[in-house]
């Protein structure tokens, strides 16, 4: 099951640096060299800690690790899109140098809001709001975006033309059965589900992440 769950975390690093070459592609083939550099500049910042938490045995980080990685993600596909999102990572007074999480656990679901929440919308500026609470013994991240909703994104798939399938959920949600399965802890995924404002109109799509708070003295 370890072994399984360090394949699942390697494909899923395979599938981000792919799509993240792309980007750096996309730079040099437009000759924009400053953009090119600045990007392969943070990307190799990403790349080299990825790198140092796969080499964990237990797959585990710091949330701050977590939490500093997906900021870095965050500013590549910021700059990648050319500002058509802002973001915003929220923690509620929480020592994230010393609680634990599965590595790259979270990537995924923010990188499905962008693609198929926040992109296929013209008219406004998309927002994606990642929070992190402790509720009840558990952390709770929610990871939020004013998209086209998940139902609308699924009929609007097949016409719009993204650079990848959304190969990084399934490969997250693999990894969180085998974690449940390995340590007995009752790690629980809620979504993507939409959401509705007060008029009945869609407000977007959220996922909920709960996991057992564990620091690292334990």
């Amino acid at each position: 099951l370890a072994l399984e769950q360090q394949s699942l975390n390697a494909s899923m690093n395979r599938h981000f640096i792919f799509n993240s070459l792309n980007s750096i592609q996309y730079f040099i083939n437009t000759q924009d060299k400053l953009s090119a550099n600045r990007y392969l500049t943070s990307f190799a910042k990403l790349i080299r800690k990825n790198l140092d938490s796969a080499a964990e045995g237990d797959n585990m980080v710091s949330l701050y690790q977590e939490m500093e990685r997906l900021e870095l993600y965050l500013s590549l596909e910021s700059m990648r899109f050319k500002d058509r999102f802002t973001y915003k990572i929220e923690c509620d007074d929480i020592d994230t140098e010393h609680v634990i999480v599965p590595a790259m656990l979270l990537q995924p679901f923010v990188e499905n809001s962008i693609i198929h929440g926040i992109l296929p919308i013209e008219e406004r500026k998309g927002e994606i709001i990642i929070s992190v609470k402790v509720i009840a013994n558990q952390l709770e991240i929610s990871i939020d975006d004013n998209g086209i909703g998940i139902e609308f994104s699924l009929n609007k798939k097949a016409q719009f033309q993204g650079d990848h399938k959304s190969q990084g959920m399934e490969i997250t949600s693999k990894r969180i059965s085998l974690i449940r399965t390995m340590l007995k802890k009752d790690y629980e995924l809620i979504g993507p589900f939409q959401m509705m404002n007060s008029d009945g109109s869609i407000k977007g799509t959220r996922v909920l992440l709960k996991i057992p708070l564990e620091n690292l003295e334990n």
